[in-house]
């Protein structure tokens, strides 16, 4: 099997870091659960105003998470323009965050029997970093996943300590948030409240573009 690997997959030690503190999390209620944050008005003048985020809980009190409201103009086949599965890839490349931008992983829909080794992002939905995985997925059922590059790490207490500030609304996360038709129209669907700033057109927030931009460069 070809490995779409012009972008890095995450190291090993990234890998298993990972996967030990997600699994051994202990989940009770709140921001101990996985769930959809809407930003708020305290980041309207940030690189993440307006983005719908998933996040998880890990072991240690750290959250991992990704934008999913903020799909670029690229597709895989962009990126990998040589190899034919990818262009059945229907979905654009997404700006997961900021940390590891030239990393690609796959948030994949999977029956409840196959979550095992992966982690759990929401009901029957699955963040994916092994890069064999990655590769069995696009191979094999493209479709089935959006692909994202780069995420979003806060450390133990840092987003609780965000949400309390009122920066971000959290609810619990849905694989149809996740997984929306119309990733650029989420913001103005869940956020309630009020928001001072003009809505943005839909393109990604300027320093994730940016950063994708740098990123496309280096391919």
């Amino acid at each position: 099997m070809r490995r779409f690997a012009c972008i890095p997959y995450p190291s090993e030690l990234l890998m298993l870091t990972l996967l030990v503190l997600f699994t051994t999390a202990v989940k009770a209620a709140d921001l101990t659960q996985p769930v959809i944050l809407v930003a708020t008005e305290r980041l309207a003048d940030s690189p993440l105003a307006e983005t719908v985020l998933v996040a998880a809980p890990l072991s240690d009190g750290s959250h991992i998470a990704f934008v999913v409201s903020n799909p670029t103009n690229h597709t895989l086949a962009s990126l990998f323009p040589e190899h034919v599965a990818a262009r059945r890839v229907a979905d654009s490349v997404f700006l997961g965050g900021p940390l590891f931008p030239q990393t690609l992983f796959a948030i994949a829909h999977v029956p409840l029997e196959h979550k095992q080794g992966l982690l759990e992002l929401a009901p029957g939905v699955v963040v994916v970093f092994q890069a064999d995985e990655i590769d069995r997925i696009i191979e094999t059922a493209p479709n089935d996943a959006r692909y994202f590059l780069g995420l979003i790490l806060w450390p133990p207490g840092g987003l609780e300590e965000e949400v309390d500030k009122g920066v971000w609304q959290a609810r619990p996360a849905e694989a149809r948030t996740v997984f929306s038709q119309k990733p650029r129209n989420l913001w103005r669907t869940l956020y309630d409240g009020t928001h001072s700033a003009v809505a943005r057109e839909d393109t990604a927030p300027a320093q994730l573009a940016a950063t994708f931009a740098d990123t496309a460069k280096s391919l």
